[in-house]
């Protein structure tokens, strides 16, 4: 009995300082977790501080990119690259909107680039960067031109330089292919040596055979030449040089305007063309005045549909007009060497007929 009666006591005994202990245990514990919280929320205000302090020290750069019609349509997945102090490069795209951003930019002037496919590429664009400011920078893109993009703008009159411009490369290429089959086989220098030769041992079908393997305008004409003297032989009439000359004007006519034929389209085009230029001009400034009437000029870009209408016409008519002209007068010019060639050939030719035939008439008697 009683040692149960001691052991109740220091139950009685042990329990308020278990109480104690186990309280001061608690404190212990829940002191480090309130410093961690203390310290948690000084990082964040460092943290904080610092993100301001950063960007009070950087800008921004942003805009819209749009087209320059008078619609001013956004330019979607357009990239915009960018260079700035210290070497600082990166390129950015534009959204569905148009609108792009650049952040984080250090102070100073930065140039940007602006590309897409399909419009013509902006290049050294300068902007300036403040510490903690904001710069809007809208950028304009003209679409690429082409030649689908110049017709169109060249108004009614790009369809009868459109049609020029298909005469001239048809009618040059012709007349090239022509004058290129119209040139001899054979040298002038080395054919007019043989026929001369021909004639001299008095073979005219020699003569003949000649010119028909020569070919061309000049070898044609002599041929119908020696015919002619060939058959008044044969016959045993008495021929002129008159004969002759007629015989040989006479294939002129056939050969000549072979050569000459399509020079006058040729030359008219290379008329006419810069006078629809011009015309494009009037009808496209007459359109840039009838917009100040109705706007006023407070748009330029209202007026540029006239002035750019009047500038390409002009240069189209110029750009069919010039090269026409160089070939009309190429093609002309060969032309007048070819008439000049069967001018002194045939005089030399009749020459040697009449002279061959006159000696032979002296040996018979």
């Amino acid at each position: 009995m009683k040692r149960y009666t001691w052991l109740l006591l220091v139950l009685l005994v042990s329990l308020p300082i278990a109480f104690v202990i186990a309280q001061e245990a608690g404190q212990e514990a829940a002191a480090p977790a309130g410093g961690g919280t203390q310290a948690t929320e000084g990082t964040t205000e460092e943290t904080a501080t610092k993100a301001e302090v950063t960007s009070a020290q950087t800008g921004t750069i942003k805009g819209s990119i749009f087209d320059t019609s008078p619609q001013r349509n956004p330019i979607a997945g357009a990239t915009i690259s960018y260079t700035g102090p210290g070497g600082k490069t990166g390129e950015v795209t534009s959204d569905d909107a148009g609108n792009y951003e650049i952040t984080g930019l250090p102070p100073g002037t930065y140039i940007l680039n602006a590309w897409h496919r399909r419009y013509a590429e902006r290049k050294n664009l300068s902007v300036i960067v403040t510490p903690g400011g904001e710069a809007i920078f809208d950028i304009k893109m003209r679409e690429k031109d082409t030649p689908i993009t110049y017709f169109k703008k060249m108004g009614i009159t790009a369809y009868p330089l459109a049609l020029c411009s298909i005469l001239m490369l048809t009618y040059i290429i012709e007349r090239a292919y022509a004058f290129y089959k119209a040139r001899s086989r054979i040298g002038t220098e080395q054919f007019v040596s043989q026929i001369t030769e021909a004639l001299r041992n008095d073979n005219i079908m020699e003569a003949v055979s000649i010119c028909e393997e020569a070919g061309g305008p000049l070898a044609n004409v002599l041929k119908a030449g020696l015919l002619r003297y060939s058959q008044a032989m044969i016959e045993d009439k008495e021929i002129t040089k008159e004969d002759i000359q007629e015989a040989i004007e006479e294939a002129g006519l056939l050969e000549i305007p072979q050569l000459e034929r399509n020079l006058a389209v040729l030359g008219t085009i290379a008329v006419i063309a810069p006078l629809l230029g011009l015309l494009g001009t009037v009808t496209g400034m007459i359109k840039s005045f009838t917009t100040i009437a109705l706007e006023g000029t407070g748009d330029p870009q209202q007026l540029a549909g006239g002035i750019s209408e009047a500038l390409l016409t002009t240069a189209t008519g110029l750009t069919i007009a010039i090269p026409t002209m160089v070939a009309y007068n190429y093609f002309d010019a060969r032309v007048s060497r070819f008439v000049l060639e069967i001018q002194q050939v045939s005089t030399e030719i009749i020459n040697s007929l009449l002279l061959g035939r006159s000696g032979g008439g002296s040996a018979e008697a």
